[in-house]
């Protein structure tokens, strides 16, 4: 009996850091329940602090498994709804990117334990506040930038997208994504201390929770209004995604975009979805392009969509959008494994045999500034699709830019919670900068989002429709444009400095 609560009391053990990691991903998009998270990030704390290195790395990592399995497990119906994979291999991708996307909780946990456990040089037991509200937020948060670097990043399910509608989101403008992350961290290390440290921690955790609603309850309007408000219509075409690259439905599928934007020839901008037309100008019949640049410009709209960019016989085309009449943009951060090939020559045998769909676009310049709008003002900065995650890229282009525009086809994602997630992220760069945005998809989710983050217009998914409404560019810096992460990355230094000083002096001490 005894060996049977044993071995049960074990299972519990190695399951619990998987659990917590799974349910703390219900704080994200379309759930919202975000005082999960820094619970769940407590518990995984706890464990990393009370075991063995080797032990904490474990934990971490299953915390991990659970995390990104919950949280990116849709990745999978691209490869096996598109991608031709079929199961067995779909499922197995899937599990190499959550597995390596685990590999930074398990770093996380197995260098807590390794610094700070209880067989460590310096035991937590020395000095509690300062490793809960210094060092465990700076190395989780310093692991997330890591994470949103390494092979190009991905920093999906980033900690401070949960609070795009949560209590923090008044600091996106002052320390963006990533410093609501460190301070949910802190939240994290705050409970922690409370719960073992009781009646002494509360002067710290009346004091920084006062903080932090001071801010929330009085937030700053750093950017102004500029110029005239612009009409925006956004065609959602809903063309199914085994469809869209058909050359045989090409035409077919323009012309419905063609069509559903007709009665809106007029408003200031008319927006069409990333690769509505998905072919060269020079593939396309002759009187396409010049058709549409004409009923632009006699009914003053400017019209955006979504091409190749580059020439047919290129080596080098782009993911691109094209302002008809005016310049276009080229995609800068493109979808690894899907838009290029990383190590393409030392892959290439893996990929073939995995059958992986793949495209070979090139990455457009760095540098490329805001495009200028040819019937109205104003300068748009745009995106397209993944590169909405990278805040560095987008706030390249403020503060010159008045409102954004993001293009995208989430059609790869079937019915999942990715679309929401997606469309959470792009709200926190509108909260970041301060500007407003156009968000054109394919099949949803479409959406006029106002300078604070508010969605304020939304089309249904899965259904063609054309989303219409009003935005009010602006101008101005927020704090976060004009400094970026530099503030924070600084802040991590220190804390994590400080420690590793405050650990040396314990050591010639004793």
């Amino acid at each position: 009996m005894k060996s049977l609560v044993s071995a049960v009391s074990t299972l519990l053990a190695w399951l619990l850091p998987c659990l917590a990691g799974a349910v703390a991903v219900l704080a994200f998009a379309p759930f919202g329940i975000w005082p999960l998270l820094p619970l769940s990030l407590a518990l995984l704390f706890y464990l990393s602090l009370r075991q063995s290195p080797r032990r904490a790395g474990w934990s971490g990592f299953l915390f991990g498994i659970g995390y990104f399995g919950a949280g990116v497990h849709w990745v999978y119906f691209s490869f096996f709804n598109f991608g031709n994979m079929g199961g067995f291999f779909s499922v197995l991708v899937t599990l190499l990117l959550v597995v390596y996307l685990a590999v930074f909780t398990a770093l996380f946990s197995w260098l807590v334990a390794r610094f700070w456990g209880p067989n460590s040089a310096s035991p937590i037991a020395a000095n509690p506040t300062t490793v809960y509200l210094l060092g465990l937020p700076g190395l989780w948060v310093g692991l997330e930038l890591l994470r949103g670097w390494l092979f190009t990043g991905f920093p999906w399910i980033t900690l401070g997208y949960s609070q795009v509608d949560g209590p923090l989101a008044g600091f996106a403008s002052l320390i963006g994504a990533t410093g609501i992350s460190w301070l949910l961290a802190f939240i994290a290390g705050l409970v922690l201390l409370l719960v073992q440290q009781k009646w002494r921690a509360l002067p710290i955790t009346v004091v920084s929770l006062a903080v932090m609603v001071g801010i929330v309850l009085n937030p700053a309007e750093w950017t102004h209004e500029s110029g005239e408000p612009i009409s925006v219509a956004l065609v959602q075409g809903n063309v199914e995604q085994s469809l869209r690259w058909d050359p045989e439905r090409m035409l077919a599928n323009i012309n419905l975009h063609r069509e559903a934007s007709e009665p809106f020839w007029g408003v200031d901008l008319l927006v069409w979805p990333e690769n509505t037309i998905p072919t060269f100008a020079e593939t396309l019949p002759a009187d396409l392009l010049p058709g549409l640049r004409e009923k632009s410009r006699e009914q003053q709209t400017d019209l955006l969509t979504g091409m190749p960019l580059g020439e047919p016989s290129s080596d080098r085309y782009f993911n691109g959008i094209r302002l008809l009449g005016g310049r276009g943009y080229r995609k800068r951060h493109l979808v690894p494994f899907g838009e290029y090939v990383p190590l393409q020559a030392q892959l290439g045998g893996l990929l073939d045999l995995l059958q992986i769909p793949i495209s070979s676009f090139s990455v457009g310049e760095s540098g490329q500034r805001p495009i200028a709008l040819q019937y109205s003002d104003h300068l748009i900065a745009p995106s397209i699709c993944y590169e909405i995650l990278f805040s560095g890229e987008i706030r390249d282009m403020f503060p010159d830019a008045g409102l954004m525009v993001n293009i995208s086809n989430d059609a790869w994602f079937g019915d999942s919670i990715a679309p929401h997630q997606h469309l959470q992220i792009a709200r926190m760069r509108v909260m970041e900068v301060g500007r407003p945005l156009a968000r054109a998809t394919n099949n949803g989710i479409t959406a006029l989002v106002n300078w604070r983050g508010e969605v304020f217009a939304q089309s249904p998914q899965f259904k063609q429709t054309v989303l219409t409404g009003v935005l009010q560019p602006r101008q101005g810096s927020t704090p976060y444009v004009a400094l970026g992460d530099w503030p924070l990355r600084g802040l991590l230094l220190l804390s994590l400095g400080y420690l590793y000083w405050q650990q040396r002096r314990r050591q010639m001490d004793v």
